[in-house]
């Protein structure tokens, strides 16, 4: 394994101009589907709204309410004033979406920061525990390839990829708050946000995010175990009469390459089997309030989510590009 000192020596300035350029195309062309598609939903914010208010409040001069709400958010001018506006307030440092329709005057940012604490912490917790569960599995079913253990998993492990995060959720949503009553069904905290509270509510949606993501990484260990057991390095260690714990460690650390790889690529698809859950449990998340969003047609808080949800995405897969020649020596961008 390289150092980051070496970190010189495995790029070239070419590969990583070609690198950044890439990420900020990708990044703009998001940007503009994050302007257009809130637009393009079927409705009108300002028309529901003041229609809203003429129920609740007969009488009341919708016409003015809707210029004054128009201004506000700048509804009364060209589509392609309100993009050059958008894109001036987002790439400030302080990125600014303006106001939230639904909790206004509180700012469509801080709505997503706040919510985006939570999917961190369940991101974090679930992938720990995934990936050091499907390491231990996938290392255990290949040392025992084709014999009973690693025949029952295998297929219930691809069995379990294929069944919707939502479903298992629900499921234990039966289980174990409604029928059994031995864990909260929804929400992040009780009354009070203490850890112990918090950890509670964390359970559920922590075990449907493992559950749903172990398969894979334990397959894809297995896989690279398998092939590192058949080379002739390996061959060679085990006839030279190698301990088994510095020959299983040369297994494993020769093993964890493709597993990381996975990990970061697979960012995208965790982001979104992770919101889905959040909306099954009515986790405080990215997925909550992205959903809420829609619902309401909040555009400011559906940009910055989709924005923030984009730049966890291109980060974490130009991390995986850019940790890959860091930590095995044979793969350089030179």
């Amino acid at each position: 394994m390289v150092s980051f000192g070496d970190f010189s020596r495995r790029y070239t300035k070419r590969y990583l101009v070609k690198r950044i350029l890439t990420l900020f195309v990708a990044l703009f062309a998001v940007l503009i589907l994050n302007f257009l598609l809130p637009r393009m939903m079927p409705g009108n914010f300002l028309t529901l709204y003041v229609e809203s208010l003429e129920r609740q409040h007969p009488g009341v001069n919708a016409k003015a309410i809707a210029e004054r709400v128009a201004a506000l958010y700048g509804l009364n001018v060209p589509p392609y004033e309100q993009f050059l506006h958008y894109l001036r307030e987002i790439l400030s440092v302080d990125p600014n979406f303006g106001p939230s329709f639904q909790y206004y005057p509180t700012n469509a940012w801080t709505v997503v920061v706040y919510a985006v604490k939570w999917t961190l912490l369940l991101l974090g917790t679930s992938q720990a525990v995934s990936w050091l569960l499907g390491i231990l599995i996938g290392i255990t079913m290949a040392f025992h390839k084709d014999k009973p253990l690693d025949r029952a998993l295998q297929p219930a492990f691809y069995f379990l990829n294929t069944v919707p995060l939502f479903w298992i959720g629900l499921v234990f949503i039966l289980l174990f708050a409604v029928y059994f009553r031995v864990l909260p069904p929804s929400g992040a905290y009780g009354i009070h946000p203490d850890l112990i509270s918090v950890l509670r509510h964390l359970v559920l949606p922590l075990s449907v995010i493992v559950i749903g993501t172990l398969p894979t990484h334990a397959l894809v260990i297995r896989g690279a175990a398998l092939e590192v057991l058949s080379s002739d390095f390996v061959q060679a260690a085990r006839a030279q009469g190698i301990r088994r714990r510095s020959f299983l460690s040369m297994v494993l650390k020769n093993s964890l390459l493709p597993s990381l790889t996975q990990l970061f690529l697979s960012i995208g698809y965790l982001i979104g089997g992770i919101y889905t859950v959040e909306v099954t449990f009515s986790y405080p998340g990215m997925g909550s309030v992205v959903y809420n969003a829609i619902t309401a047609q909040d555009y400011p808080v559906i940009q910055a989510a989709l924005y923030l949800t984009t730049l966890v995405v291109i980060l974490a897969n130009l991390a995986a590009d850019l940790l890959y020649p860091l930590v095995d020596p044979r793969v350089s961008y030179v």
